[in-house]
Order: structure tokens, then sequence, then C-alpha cells
């Protein structure tokens, strides 16, 4: 079935869906009766199942751990060990110790006191791009194929 849920979703890990209530508002309102007509029913089927009094959502940016720059590992709180458990011999010409590093190079990552591989995704802040909905007064126009 490809209008399921899951199809939407794709292969993504995502847990959760998040609209932008601007854009939302910004849609007729024939549409925006039918949306909270399926929210309605949706509370109703689920009134049952405890749930979290909020959720804090962050505009964000996926990015692998091999791929931040110095400042956002930071941000993160992320800390770069190239050669784990390991120190160079002491007397190492500069040139003797990028050698002996590359030889021993195999990062691990960690963010508060955890073990990250390199390929493992993270999230990275960013300004969120949607205009705050502002008390229900801004509005983005669809695009001409949208259902106004």
């Amino acid at each position: 079935m490809t209008d399921s849920i899951d199809h939407h979703f794709g292969l993504s890990y995502a847990n959760y869906l998040v609209l932008p209530r601007t854009l939302l508002q910004s849609m007729s309102a024939e549409w925006q009766q039918q949306f909270v007509a399926l929210l309605h029913q949706y509370d109703e089927a689920f009134a049952h199942v405890p749930q979290a009094e909020a959720y804090e959502v962050t505009a964000a940016v996926e990015r692998e751990v091999r791929d931040l720059d110095e400042y956002e590992a930071r941000l993160l709180g992320i800390t770069v060990d190239p050669c784990p458990g390991k120190e160079p011999p002491e007397g190492m010409s500069p040139e003797e110790r990028a050698e002996w590093r590359d030889a021993n190079w195999d990062p691990t990552y960690s963010r508060h006191g955890q073990e990250l591989d390199s390929e493992e995704r993270v999230m990275l802040p960013k300004a969120d791009p949607v205009p705050h909905y502002n008390r229900g007064r801004t509005h983005i126009e669809p695009c001409a194929t949208s259902p106004r």
C-alpha cells in the first residue's frame, strides 16, 4: 500500500512526524477542517495510551560524526580520540610522530561518555527556515499544484 504511513516515512528511522504550524495554517480553510477532523479521530483512537506531556522540536541537519568540523563536534559535546588507549613513544620527531599517528589511527568519538562510530548520524541544530506562526498571522502561499 503506497499511501500507508510506513511508506510515507520511507527507509528513515524517524519515530515522529513534525509539521510546521505556519505551513499548516497556510492551507485552505477546507483542508484545515479536514486535517483537524483527522487529528480528532487520532486523539480519540489513542486516548487510552499514555503520552508525554510535551516535546521539544529543534530544526537541525543530519551529519555523520566524521563529517563534523571541530566547532560542530564541540557544540554537540563530541570529542575525538584518534588513537584510543595509545600514546606515542617519548622523544619522537614531528615526522615520526605523524607517521606513528597514521599507523595507529582508529578514531573513537564520545558524547557524554558514550562511544560513537564515525558513521553514526547526529543532529546538528540549525536555524529554522520556516518563519514562526506569529499567532496565526504568518501565511506562506502554497505552490499552485497544492489543494487550496
